[in-house]
């Protein structure tokens, strides 16, 4: 589970016994349709019966920080997400926050953000967005569709987005209407045959995944374009967990503007609880 929409770590649900074996009996191709539906909430998804996940990302030479929990059911449905990402670079501050919830026909989720420039000592609002997201899920139980309903700056405006799957309930297109430039569009995900993503594109970049003999993620190659610059990032795993889930990671952004480029290094911890297996101690090691 590599990436994640930004958003912040408001709750952490105790997770507390032994492993429970995983008796549900879980809806045909489950592993595909949660699958896809995580890609489409969190952008990422991970290996194995995933109870819950918490992960962190640092910046090294940047003041940046990003929290994420994640909970999940057996059968691989997200039950609970917070996410927060808070940014202080040059003269420019971000906060943004996050909560996804699982709801009787799809899932919700609540968010803000707030961008501030500091101009001559003085903070000044450039952006200011909040909304609710609403995704409903089909029969199968995958996301057919979503609304996103929002404020920015005091105005209202809406983003309406359906999703396409092949006959396997993989995810393969959504397309994005509203008053929002920003959000419309298309994007596309390609998968291999062991059922792991290997791009993921828009018209305003592209995410490339690669993987080991052993199907362990181990390096993301992103590209992607601003108003006013174009990103590149390498995303390379460092340590990997007995399920095969990357637990350490290095990121590399190389971003060039018209009058300059920016280099920054983070870094991302990720820690997995599973249903069928017993929670680590301290005695493990960890």
């Amino acid at each position: 589970m590599k990436s994640f929409s930004c958003a912040v770590l408001v709750l952490l649900l105790p997770l507390s016994g032994s492993a429970l074996a995983v008796s549900t009996t879980c809806p045909p191709l489950s592993k595909n349709i949660t699958s896809s539906n995580n890609w489409i909430m969190l952008g990422g998804d991970a290996k194995g019966a995933v109870r819950q996940v918490v992960a962190g990302e640092f910046g090294k030479d940047v003041d940046s920080q990003k929290r994420v929990l994640g909970q999940f059911d057996p059968c691989g449905d997200l039950m609970v997400a917070d996410i927060t990402y808070d940014k202080n670079e040059g003269n420019v501050l971000l906060t943004m926050e996050q909560h996804i919830a699982r709801v009787q026909h799809g899932w919700v989720a609540e968010y803000a953000y707030l961008v501030k420039v500091v101009k001559e000592g003085k903070e000044q609002v450039v952006d200011n967005r909040q909304g609710t997201i609403s995704w409903q899920a089909g029969q199968h139980g995958n996301i057919v569709s979503a609304s996103d309903k929002f404020t920015s700056m005091g105005k209202d405006g809406f983003t309406d987005t359906t999703y396409r799957y092949d006959k396997h309930f993989r995810l393969e297109k959504s397309v994005a209407r509203g008053n929002d430039n920003a959000s419309n569009g298309e994007n596309t995900w390609r998968w291999n045959p062991q059922g792991l993503v290997t791009s993921s594109s828009s018209s305003r970049g592209k995410d490339s995944y690669s993987y080991d003999k052993q199907w362990r993620e181990m390096r993301l190659d992103g590209l992607s374009t601003t108003p006013v610059s174009t990103l590149h990032s390498v995303d390379e795993c460092q340590l990997w967990d007995e399920v095969g889930n990357c637990t350490l990671s290095y990121l590399h952004e190389t971003e060039v503007f018209a009058k300059g480029t920016i280099e920054r290094h983070l870094s991302s911890a990720y820690k997995y609880q599973y249903w069928d297996r017993a929670p680590a101690t301290a005695e493990d090691g960890d």
